[in-house]
């Protein structure tokens, strides 16, 4: 009996996948070459001096700029100031007066910072006005001697006159005329300043008030109302330190034989 013979069999499966691996070892790995890199341009430098140079340039030219817009601010102050200085002169031209008011007080030492109309403040338009000690003088009344002190101020200012005048103290503490503040008993100025201290500090609608319960008419003009609501609280006042002084006195007469004052008191 034949002997058959046994090849050996490979399988192809097998053999192919092993024989794939072996020629893929076999062939030489590719080069790899990398993306040339594009060679850069290099700058010129420039020279430190030509730097320096435009940096100076640069320097000068804001500074002459910044100069420039300070000069252009300096001359629009300048141009307002002056503006401003022409006004002021101008208003002290219109309010100059070219014939001085002198206006007297009824006191040795006088000065005006302000007034008080219908409970408000005012104050004189260019501050104090102070009056200057003028004369000091003696004056007989009866057996009784007062000593009268004037004092005054000159005015040049038309708003200041305006103001003066128009003072609630105008006519009681201070006149225009130096007869007028020699003239009045010191007595009832003082009572009169004393008046207009206590009514000027009530609005119109108070004052008109007062006016009533005092019994003075009403009218039309504040201002006369008020002045005599002033008059009649200052007699009142005299009256009744007169009282005070002289209640109990009755008359008085002189005796011919003896040349002496006899005063009669009243009873009780």
């Amino acid at each position: 009996m034949p002997i058959k013979k046994i090849e050996d069999v490979t399988p192809k499966a097998e053999e192919t996948v092993f024989d794939g691996v072996d020629a893929q070892n076999d062939v030489a790995p590719e080069e790899v070459v990398e993306p040339k890199k594009e060679e850069v341009e290099k700058e010129p430098s420039l020279p430190l001096s030509l730097v320096q140079k435009m940096m100076t340039e640069l320097e000068d030219k804001l500074l002459n700029t910044f100069n420039s817009k300070i000069s252009k601010i300096k001359t629009q102050e300048a141009k307002e100031e002056m503006s401003r200085d022409l006004e002021y002169v101008q208003d002290l031209e219109e309010d100059w007066l070219d014939t001085p008011v002198v206006f007297f007080a009824y006191s040795f030492n006088f000065s005006i910072h302000g007034d008080k109309r219908r409970g408000e403040e005012t104050e004189p338009p260019h501050g104090a006005i102070k009056f200057k000690p003028l004369i000091r003088t003696k004056r007989k009344t009866g057996k009784q001697t007062q000593v009268v002190s004037v004092s005054s101020v000159k005015i040049q200012s038309r708003s200041e006159v305006d103001y003066l005048r128009s003072h609630s103290q105008y006519g009681i503490a201070f006149y225009e005329n130096m007869e007028s503040a020699l003239n009045i008993d010191s007595t009832w100025a003082q009572k009169m300043v004393e008046a207009q201290q206590s009514i000027s500090r009530l609005s119109d609608m108070q004052m008109i008030q007062r006016a009533k319960q005092e019994g003075v008419a009403i009218t039309q003009s504040p201002e006369s109302m008020r002045r005599q609501l002033i008059e009649l609280i200052a007699k009142r006042s005299i009256n009744q330190q007169d009282r005070l002084l002289y209640g109990n006195l009755k008359a008085a007469r002189v005796d011919a034989s003896t040349s002496r004052t006899i005063i009669e008191k009243t009873i009780g």
